[in-house]
């Protein structure tokens, strides 16, 4: 192993709270932690990440085989850990927004969630009395004038709400699906950007007009769909099928993905929201704001998603409590490629509200 260099591509995870002789590290290229001694994290940082320096000692193996250093010895894991070193680079992430990133994931989560008849589960220790739910500065005041307004959009601004139980007997239809896909992710027009790029128009804004956000609908039961998971060709306005599901297999993976969420899986159809980074982090390199505005993203299209539920008259809901890596391997998505951010769903509600759904008092 006579040439090395540092990779860029390694953060710190969450020391514990007690002394330690070593630095929790995980390195992106493996996608697994290891501790550095605190020789290890001297000889590591000593390294440069664009000069490359002749080494061979069992240090510097071993921080190769770790994914920590890059190396250009032949064989493996080194030539596969040269090539992802590349990879990564080549997608533009900043650090600590991938260390967010992969630190915030989840897989074979189960939340704490109410049961059917709507009884609560154990709850945490809280700290503390809650936090009110508006807030004052304590500043003069000033009236403002009375602006209720009743056309169709403030209609619908009143109606929108989360919903967390759905008719059976009545699905979704193909005409309503094909309807939330076209103005809540489809593109309705594009623009020359710099240096080549494309610049999309949706019913949603996006951080510097380029929508990252793709789209997978998982159908379990609309008319005129077969269930399954499907890719969202925002282009033609068109489905591709990834995989034929049953409905009773389409439930099981929505309440996995959704950590135990049971009621999300009884929804008809759900849509998984990722992150395409690449799209976003060719023009916005290793930014430090760049990730937040693909959450930003993913939110703008959840609002949209409500309203256009609302105005068809049909029940949505949003999550971020996913179980990232079930939803990834059914995806077959690499985390720092593409990766889920949110999933919305909906079905038809119920004439009742369901215990689940809470009812809210005028203001």
């Amino acid at each position: 192993m006579p040439w090395i260099r540092r990779t860029r591509h390694f953060v710190l995870t969450e020391a514990g709270d007690g002394p330690s002789s070593t630095l929790p590290v995980l390195s992106l290229l493996t996608g697994k932690p290891t501790d550095l001694s605190l020789a290890e994290v001297g000889e590591l940082l000593g390294l440069s990440a664009r000069e490359w320096t002749w080494r061979l000692d069992e240090t510097a193996v071993s921080l190769a085989s770790r994914g920590l250093v890059v190396s250009d010895e032949p064989g493996e894991p080194f030539e596969a850990l040269r090539r992802r070193d590349a990879e990564l680079t080549a997608l533009g992430w900043q650090t600590e927004a991938a260390r967010y990133h992969l630190a915030s994931r989840w897989r074979g989560v189960r939340a704490a969630v109410s049961d059917p008849d709507g009884s609560r589960p154990p709850r945490g220790t809280r700290h503390g009395a809650p936090q009110p739910a508006f807030s004052e500065r304590g500043g003069s005041r000033l009236a403002l004038p009375d602006v209720e307004r009743d056309s169709e959009l403030y209609r619908v601004l009143r109606s929108r709400r989360t919903v967390r139980s759905f008719e059976p007997k009545q699905p979704v239809t193909a005409d309503e699906l094909s309807t939330l896909l076209r103005w809540v992710w489809g593109a309705h027009g594009v623009a020359p950007l710099a240096l080549g790029d494309t610049a999309l128009r949706k019913t949603s804004p996006s951080g510097g007009g380029l929508h990252p956000i793709e789209v997978y609908p998982v159908v379990r039961r609309v008319d005129g769909v077969e269930p399954g998971i499907y890719h969202y060709r925002v282009r033609d306005h068109e489905l591709e099928r990834l995989q034929t599901l049953t409905a009773d297999t389409a439930r099981m993976l929505l309440e996995q993905a959704t950590a135990g969420q049971w009621y999300f899986a009884e929804a008809d159809v759900a849509f998984v929201m990722t992150a395409r980074f690449a799209r976003s982090f060719w023009k916005y390199r290793r930014h430090a704001k760049a990730f937040r505005t693909l959450l930003l993203d993913a939110g703008h299209l959840s609002q949209t998603f409500y309203l256009v539920c609302t105005q068809l008259g049909l029940g949505p809901f949003v999550t971020a409590a996913l179980n990232d890596n079930e939803l990834e391997h059914a995806l077959e998505l690499d985390p720092l490629r593409e990766a889920p951010l949110a999933l919305c769903g909906c079905g038809r509600p119920p004439e009742r509200p369901g215990p689940l759904d809470p009812v809210f008092r005028p203001l």
